[in-house]
């Protein structure tokens, strides 16, 4: 069969799966990104290793590695998703090509506190902005966003691998942190020892994710290993319900919790994260050119992150007059 006769057969979910595949490492995870069953994406990989005529997996214990020929093949293949969704998106909107619009992906410590307060602030100057916000994991967000159906994503640094073609400009740096509800009985603790942990159900991000590695590395330092009782979550309002009916502790970023701890929704256990801090900021696109709504997002975001450091050395006294 001809090269042109096995391009008129490829279709974009072949794409799209072999992508997502690529980014996932892991059939499992991919196929839950992509709302498949794992023998979907099994089928869909097969296909396409026949329409190419190479094999592109190799599975492994732990997950899947690619071969030169698909690393080849998801290079390309992320441009052309890339290309096809700007171009739709163009097309779709012309008759309201004058609208500022952005979409966003926000992890939890952003999505909680900054990003609304943000959001708000444009629409007080720029009241028919048009916002899409975007959640899910850090790797999930990152190929969204090289494939084009996000401008931006807010929330901490994503490993290495995952920041080909990206760029990052950090914010500030924050820890996670540990909380439960008020009238829990670490909360009235003055220094409990994590060994106290052991004694309740623990939340942790994700596995998978970096910030989970930044828990579980924190944990492991202490020697501590894992409770048998253990929920592995991202979303907050369901984390903040599970706080609410039973005597679980979150191992939370910071952004996610803040404001919960400030209403006294949650109480921080004292117990000391120091170790678990890591960079936070926005990620977009290498050499990628903004557009106007994600560049007034930017920037209300950055005028809050300013504001809230004056306000942070004001009350240690730094810059007062002697």
């Amino acid at each position: 069969m001809s090269a042109m006769n096995n391009f008129a057969r490829l279709k974009l979910r072949h794409l799209q799966c072999l992508v997502m595949v690529a980014q996932e490492r892991n059939l499992v995870r991919a196929g839950k990104a992509l709302a498949l069953t794992q023998p979907a994406v099994s089928k869909t990989i097969a296909e396409l290793e026949e329409i190419v005529g190479r094999q592109l997996l190799l599975r492994r214990r732990r997950g899947v590695e690619l071969t030169p020929a698909a690393e080849v093949l998801v290079r390309h293949a992320v441009s052309a998703l890339r290309g096809l969704r700007e171009g739709m998106g163009l097309a779709m909107d012309q008759p309201e090509a004058d609208q500022l619009r952005v979409a966003v992906g926000a992890l939890p410590n952003m999505a909680a506190n900054l990003l609304p307060e943000a959001v708000a602030r444009l629409y007080a100057s720029h009241p028919a902005l048009r916002v899409r916000v975007v959640s899910g994991t850090n790797a999930q967000l990152m190929t969204q966003l090289r494939q084009g159906e996000i401008d931006l994503v807010l929330g901490r640094l994503a490993q290495a691998s995952a920041m080909a073609d990206l760029a990052f400009e950090q914010l500030y740096s924050e820890p996670l942190l540990l909380v439960v509800r008020p009238g829990h009985p670490l909360a009235a603790r003055r220094r409990p020892t994590l060994d106290a942990l052991a004694a309740h159900p623990l939340v942790l991000p994700v596995s998978g994710t970096l910030i989970r590695h930044t828990a579980d590395a924190f944990l492991i330092a202490q020697g501590m290993a894992l409770p048998s009782r253990l929920v592995e979550a991202t979303d907050t309002s369901f984390v903040v319900g599970l706080l609410q009916r039973c005597d679980a502790v979150w191992f939370a970023p910071q952004g996610a919790v803040e404001g919960l701890i400030a209403q006294g929704a949650l109480k921080r256990v004292a117990i000391d994260t120091s170790g678990t801090e890591g960079p936070v900021g926005f990620t977009v696109r290498r050499g990628g050119e903004a557009g106007e709504g994600a560049r007034l997002l930017v920037e209300a975001i950055r005028g809050i992150v300013a504001a809230a450091a004056r306000g942070n050395r004001a009350n240690a006294g730094i810059g007062k007059p002697a």
